[in-house]
C-alpha cells in the first residue's frame, strides 16, 4: 500500500491532501520503509507492508489530523466595511429618474431617483477604415432621462441626448477643431466675437450640435427588454431597437448613521449606418457605428 502526503510549501496557501494508491507491494529484505525523497516539490513516504506498518501509520495518521487542525484555522481576517450591499432584480421594481441627471438643487426628498449621470456614459465605436482595430470615443456632456417600470414595460420611457462637440476619444489629433472628430458629428462652428485683432472665437452651431433619441415604446425581450424609438443625428431621423439589460437595486447601508441609499443600471446597445443614412462623409471609418448607452441611477438617501 502508498500513502503520499502532500503540503502545499505557498506561503499564503494551506493544502493537505492524503492519497491511498492501491495495495501492490513489493518485499526487500530488510523489511524497512524507503528513505524520504523529495520529488517535485513534494514530500512521499512509501511504506511497506510489513508488521511495523501499523506503527508507521499511526503516526502519519497522527500527522494528518495536526495538518487537517492547522488548514482549519488558517485564515485572513475580512477588512471592515462601512457599506454593505445587497442586490435583488425584482418583476416589481419602478423607478423614475425622469429628473435626469442635472437635478435642481432643491430636489432633495428622501428616496427621490436621479440619473447618476457620473457614472453613466455614451460611447460609439467603430472600425479604422473598413477592416481596422476599433475606434471608440464617448460624449463629456450627455443627458439621459428614466422611467422604468419592470412590471409594466409599456409604463417605461428613455430619453436621451449628446452635444456633439463634446466628442472625446482623448486623442487631441482627432478631437481639436479643424480634426476629423468633429467633421464625423456633422458639427458646424459659427464665428461669435473677436478675441483679438486677429483672432476669432468659433462655437458649434446650435442646430448641429445635438443627436437626440427619444423612446416609442419599451416591452419585454429574453431576459430584458426592447426599446424602440427614434433617432435623430446630422438633421436626419430614423427609427431604431435598442436592447436594453437591467442590472437590478442595491441597496446600500451606511454602518454608522443606518441610511440608505439605492442604486440601479439599465444599459443597451444600438448601429447606426453613419455613411450610408446620415450622411457622414468620410472612408477612414466603417459605415456601421455602435452606439452605447450605460446609465445608471441613485437615489437620494432615506
Amino acid at each position: 500500500m502508498f500513502l503520499m502526503i502532500r503540503v502545499s510549501s505557498h506561503p499564503d496557501i494551506c493544502q493537505y491532501n492524503l492519497f491511498c494508491l492501491g495495495s501492490t507491494f513489493t518485499t526487500e529484505r530488510n523489511n524497512k520503509p524507503d528513505k524520504l525523497k523529495p520529488i517535485n516539490n513534494q514530500q512521499t513516504i512509501t511504506i511497506m507492508k510489513t508488521k511495523a506498518t501499523s506503527k508507521l501509520l499511526t503516526a502519519i495518521l497522527g500527522i494528518g489530523v495536526t495538518a487537517i487542525v492547522f488548514v482549519t484555522s488558517c485564515k485572513k481576517d475580512n477588512k471592515y466595511e462601512q457599506l454593505t450591499a445587497s442586490s435583488t432584480t425584482s418583476s416589481t421594481d419602478v423607478i423614475n429618474a425622469s429628473i435626469g441627471g442635472y437635478p435642481p438643487a432643491s430636489y432633495t426628498t428622501a428616496g427621490a431617483w436621479k440619473v447618476d449621470k457620473a457614472h453613466s456614459n455614451v460611447m460609439w465605436e467603430t472600425k479604422y477604415y473598413a477592416t481596422g482595430a476599433p475606434l471608440t470615443g464617448r460624449f463629456n456632456i450627455f443627458e439621459i432621462k428614466v422611467k422604468f417600470d419592470a412590471a409594466n414595460p409599456g409604463n417605461s420611457s428613455i430619453s436621451s441626448w449628446v452635444q456633439l462637440s463634446t466628442f472625446n476619444t482623448g486623442e487631441p489629433g482627432r478631437d481639436a477643431y479643424g480634426k476629423c472628430g468633429p467633421g464625423y458629428m456633422g458639427i458646424k462652428f459659427d464665428t461669435t466675437a473677436k478675441t483679438s485683432a486677429t483672432a476669432f472665437t468659433l462655437a458649434p452651431r446650435a442646430t448641429t450640435d445635438t443627436a437626440k433619441f427619444v423612446s416609442t415604446s419599451v416591452e419585454r425581450f429574453g431576459s430584458g427588454y426592447m426599446v424602440k424609438g427614434n433617432f435623430t443625428f446630422r438633421g436626419v431621423t430614423v427609427p431604431i431597437s435598442m436592447p436594453m439589460s437591467y442590472t437590478g437595486i442595491s441597496t446600500l447601508t451606511n454602518a454608522t448613521t443606518g441610511k440608505k441609499t439605492d442604486r440601479a443600471g439599465l444599459y443597451g446597445s444600438f448601429d447606426i449606418n453613419a455613411n450610408t443614412v446620415f450622411g457622414v462623409n468620410s472612408t477612414s471609418i466603417n459605415d456601421v457605428v455602435t452606439i452605447r448607452v450605460d446609465c445608471n441611477m441613485v437615489n437620494n438617501t432615506y
